[in-house]
């Protein structure tokens, strides 16, 4: 944490919603720029911070604004709207510093040494090699991938199994900047602009301060949670952690049916009469509305879920997980539907309905969204199968 820590400003939801909105329409505009450097432009990334976007979820008694996952929720689907690579990363910048909150004390002040306003990259997949040693791990990595945001971040969390017992177990490590390098791998056909690469590490120790079990975040039980006033700091980590990856895929699918819309009020068919007096244009366009619709009500409530957690059960949590699955796939069906309508012009390169097309297609093969993981679990407690066995998640 800062040196000397002070309350934060009062910053209301709506105040820091402003800001993303009026953010949008310049990130809207780097887009195409995004895409080609692969990776957001830098003074989106300063814009971002100095909007304080890292400070949403982190307590105001040490700098933060004391806001809620809705507003994560609201700032992510803003920005998704313009281009989903911006709306990615600073979802991550957001949810990110609630997780290093959740860390021990002083690996919280080892990473908040100067202000709260740090970019965190991670990637969660298990790559790590560790290794104990005397208060802590010496871990490597060949290749952690997917760590989107990776060029404008410093600290990176890394996940990998350490074997302390009998069972192994899945940890997170802070490694700081210059104890890392960045593989350049990524080339992709989707959500190019969140410059998603791969870290590697040859030989670094972490300190117990700077570790985190993903069993004490699925339990909402963390060091931070412990310190931390707020309900979110105690909310099982599967909860939420979705949040990240639906809402960006949900406000792609809003910005694109609102460019759409707009643009087919213009268009004619090759006699020259309006498309949009076609009847089965009107039809499908409605279908591909209320698709988007069903998932921002879904999305909605599973975000409303964090805020009451005299609630929460196995039961609660399997319905969010299967409502995030499905959110994802109304948003691929939307999104399908606006691109069969656009014909040939929808797939100019310089079209952004194409790049939104991809995006959405991208985001809904993200781990959090898998449709089978998440629906069996939901189904396996429905039929009082319980969870299954092997699972790590749920």
């Amino acid at each position: 944490m800062p040196p000397s820590p002070s309350p934060a400003p009062n910053m209301t939801a709506q105040q820091i919603v402003e800001r993303a909105r009026a953010l949008a329409p310049q990130f809207a505009e780097r887009a195409q720029a995004a895409e080609e450097a692969r990776r957001i432009p830098p003074q989106s990334v300063k814009e971002m911070l100095d909007a304080g976007f890292a400070r949403i979820l982190l307590p105001r008694d040490i700098g933060g604004y004391g806001l809620g996952f809705d507003t994560w929720y609201e700032v992510t689907r803003e920005l998704s709207k313009a281009d989903a690579s911006h709306g990615w990363c600073a979802g991550l910048i957001i949810h990110h510093a609630h997780l290093i909150a959740q860390y021990p004390q002083a690996g919280q002040k080892t990473v908040w040494t100067e202000n709260l306003d740090v970019p965190i990259a991670a990637s969660f997949a298990p790559s790590v090699k560790a290794v104990a040693e005397n208060g802590g791990y010496r871990i490597s990595s060949a290749g952690s991938p997917f760590a989107s945001g990776v060029d404008h971040c410093s600290w990176v969390m890394l996940g990998g199994m350490t074997q302390d017992g009998p069972a192994s177990e899945w940890k997170f490590f802070l490694v700081p900047p210059g104890e890392y390098t960045i593989r350049d791998t990524w080339f992709t056909a989707g959500m190019r602009g969140t410059g998603s690469k791969t870290i590697v590490v040859a030989d670094a120790f972490v300190p117990e301060s700077r570790v985190l079990r993903l069993t004490d975040l699925r339990d909402g039980k963390t060091p931070g949670g412990a310190v931390h006033g707020g309900v979110i700091f105690r909310t099982p980590f599967f909860y939420y952690a979705p949040i990240s990856f639906a809402t960006p895929m949900l406000g792609a699918a809003q910005g694109a049916y609102d460019m759409f819309r707009e643009w087919t009020k213009t268009r004619k068919t090759q006699d020259g009469r309006p498309l949009a007096e076609q009847v089965s244009v009107q039809v499908r366009m409605a279908r591909a509305a209320s698709d988007i619709d069903a998932a921002e009500l879904l999305l909605r409530r599973a975000v409303g879920v964090t805020e009451a957690p005299e609630a929460y059960s196995p039961q609660l949590l399997a319905r969010s997980v299967r409502d995030y699955a499905r959110i994802s796939e109304l948003m691929i069906g939307a999104i399908d539907t606006l691109v069969a309508l656009s014909g040939t012009a929808g797939f100019a390169s310089s079209h952004p309905l194409q790049r939104a097309w991809r995006d959405i297609h991208f985001m809904s093969m993200h781990i959090s969204l898998n449709v089978e993981t998440n629906f069996a679990h939901y189904g396996r407690l429905q039929l009082g199968l319980g969870p299954e066995p092997t699972g790590r998640y749920f």
